[in-house]
């Protein structure tokens, strides 16, 4: 039996054919409203047949519609982030339990809990940039202030800095900001890695999950963010005295985890 993924990302759309070992037999690209034509295209190029295919996993950004069956092959859809997250979780050490966070412009969620991506009611739930951090502080996106994504996002960086006198602090990105040395900078850099270490240390204390897995530009900056933030966690996450303390990680580049947690959709 073999598995189709497909992950869509703007107009974009990547599909790929899995054995049932989960191993990459064979990718197409093109544009993403070309999906159907492609996933039948592939099937084809390797002689086999549509009952041979089990389902077609699809990871794409929220709008998009999934469709239910394509040529009578039933569809499954998460987002591109929860996806992401599963197969994250199989890739790397086949974990049970996982968070992924994405943080770049804006802060992404996927959790995993027992191998299954977890949405909730409404496909809304494990909307963790949306957790208040600092009651009433820096206005977010959604409507609420004091959002994780309100201070870990970039504009949230950006503003961390600006009110810390760092100069040019609205041309910054994460890793020229902890590429800086002056006192500033300095204060910016401590109060940013606060606000994270806080918001991680809540998501552990929530989940309890085997790992946790950091993705997104914020990452280029490495363990100058990393090292402080981990201090930070270490100490104040509620299962410090516990000898299995969720694994925190940077994500697995050597691996299209989307392309795999797609493929496992239908598992």
């Amino acid at each position: 039996m073999y598995m189709i993924s497909a992950v869509l990302e703007k107009e974009q759309v990547k599909v790929a054919l899995f054995d049932g070992e989960y191993k990459l037999l064979s990718q197409k690209d093109g544009a993403a409203a070309d999906l159907s034509r492609l996933c039948l295209d592939i099937i084809a190029e390797k002689g086999i047949k549509t009952a041979d295919v089990a389902y077609i996993g699809i990871a794409a950004e929220e709008s998009f519609a999934m469709p239910d069956a394509i040529e009578g092959i039933s569809c499954y859809g998460a987002s591109l982030i929860g996806a992401r997250a599963l197969g994250e979780a199989y890739a790397a050490n086949d974990v049970p339990s996982l968070v992924m966070l994405k943080i770049d412009d804006t802060v992404e969620c996927g959790i995993v809990i027992d191998k299954k991506i977890y949405t909730g009611t409404h496909q809304l739930g494990g909307k963790l940039a949306h957790m208040v951090i600092n009651f009433g502080g820096f206005a977010c996106s959604c409507g609420r202030k004091g959002c994780f994504e309100a201070y870990a996002g970039l504009a949230g960086l950006k503003r961390i800095a600006a009110e810390a006198g760092v100069s040019g602090a609205d041309t910054l990105t994460h890793k020229t900001l902890f590429a800086m040395d002056t006192p500033a900078a300095q204060s910016a850099k401590n109060t940013y890695v606060k606000y994270l270490a806080s918001a991680i240390t809540n998501i552990i204390n929530l989940f309890q999950t085997d790992e946790l897995v950091l993705e997104g530009a914020f990452t280029e900056v490495g363990d100058e963010l990393l090292a402080p933030m981990m201090e930070i966690v270490l100490r104040e996450q509620y299962s410090r005295t516990m000898p299995n303390k969720c694994n925190i990680r940077f994500s697995n580049q050597n691996v299209d985890t989307a392309l795999l947690g797609a493929a496992l959709l239908g598992r």
